[in-house]
């Protein structure tokens, strides 16, 4: 089969996409920004020329037409959109006029996209019309995490809904153990509608009163004024047991990110679990978004820590840690310093966990489309 990609943002919510696709019998297109084919350089390395790629402009109306041109020149069998999250009228548009048989929406923000509300200012009324017109357009949508379709399936009138994750398991997995000090990585470019970072000083500063050895590096670039806040405040931090790193800069690239992942005890995911990513839409993680960071605690096969309120799979329930307080955390973490020997434990369920998501695994439970 003829299989095009399509993602320009999430380059790593990408990848299992296209690994999962990656079989004898598919021909593989991928079509992205110049920005995100740099990113996927990083990812596949030598095995980038096993797929074909398709570098969109940056104009506006040339990266439409160019779209639209290839993709008429393609006649792709599966048409899989990974993110679309503007000009929802352009990509309806170009749809329209292609009617291709199948088109595979992954939908990241539930909300964003169904409960969008017609408003009398222009440029707001041109994206709820636009994102109507591109329901429209869709032949089945698919959401990276088992949690978020029982509530998918409300708003897509019988249509087709499949859940394909957002990472695989390749069997990267690197064992530790806690010799003098904890290791957590909170992975994410610094947003403050995604993670709580006042989470991340106050667990710092409990772990200085409790004389817990931790290391915490804010795993994510910044781009905004809070971000740079945030990396700033962790540089000037002073904790007599508790060092914060965090990266000045706009990406952290892959091969670092991977090494500080791996090298991590726990990833801690302080997530803001009632946010608003899209205007005013309220939407909530784990229900109506997912987190990218448990697909980084997959794909790393690393045990993590969430807020108690996080719907989370349950295939992952044995392996990570559910807290209602930051003491709650300094409790848990200070038992692994006492007996470092029962860290064992939480590696090898977070190793058995992930390889509910190896390749093979996520095709036998998504026949219909890789099959």
């Amino acid at each position: 089969m003829k299989i095009c990609i399509f993602e320009t943002q999430h380059f790593e919510g990408a990848y299992p996409v296209i690994k999962l696709f990656d079989r004898p019998s598919n021909q593989i297109t991928v079509i992205t920004s110049q920005e995100t084919y740099r990113r996927f350089e990083e990812l596949f390395q030598e095995n980038l020329s096993r797929y074909s790629w398709i570098i969109l402009p940056e104009s506006k109306t040339r990266f439409f037409y160019t779209l639209y041109k290839n993709l008429k020149k393609l006649k792709p069998d599966i048409l899989y959109l990974n993110t679309i999250s503007n000009n929802h009228m352009l990509f309806a548009f170009v749809l329209a006029r292609l009617g291709l048989k199948r088109v595979i929406l992954t939908v990241h923000d539930i909300n964003c996209l169904f409960e969008s509300r017609f408003a009398w200012n222009f440029r707001k009324s041109v994206i709820h019309r636009g994102k109507k017109w591109l329901i429209k357009q869709i032949t089945e949508f698919n959401v990276v995490s088992e949690t978020m379709l029982d509530y998918l399936k409300t708003k897509v009138n019988s249509r087709p809904v499949i859940q394909v994750p957002g990472a695989v398991f390749e069997e990267r997995f690197l064992s530790q153990s806690i010799e003098k000090e904890i290791r957590l990585v909170v992975p994410g470019s610094i947003d403050k509608k995604r993670r709580d970072y006042e989470q991340v000083f106050e667990l710092a500063s409990l772990a200085k009163d409790h004389q817990l050895p931790l290391t915490i590096t804010l795993l994510g670039g910044c781009s905004d004024e809070f971000g740079k806040a945030i990396v700033e405040r962790a540089k000037k931090s002073r904790y007599k047991s508790c060092k914060i790193f965090a990266y000045d800069e706009a990406n952290v690239d892959q091969a670092e990110f991977d090494r500080q992942i791996d090298a991590c005890h726990f990833v801690f995911i302080p997530s803001v679990i009632h946010t608003q990513i899209c205007g005013n839409i309220p939407e909530v993680y784990g229900i109506t978004k997912s987190s990218g960071n448990i697909f980084d605690v997959i794909k790393h096969a690393k045990p993590f820590i969430v807020p108690g309120e996080l719907t989370v799979s349950k295939d992952l329930e044995s392996s990570y840690f559910k807290y209602d307080s930051i003491k709650h955390i300094i409790e848990f973490l200070g038992d692994f310093i006492e007996s470092p020997i029962h860290y064992q434990n939480w590696q090898e369920k977070a190793l058995e966990n992930s390889r509910l998501y190896s390749i093979e695994r996520i095709r036998q439970k998504n026949l219909s489309l890789f099959g």
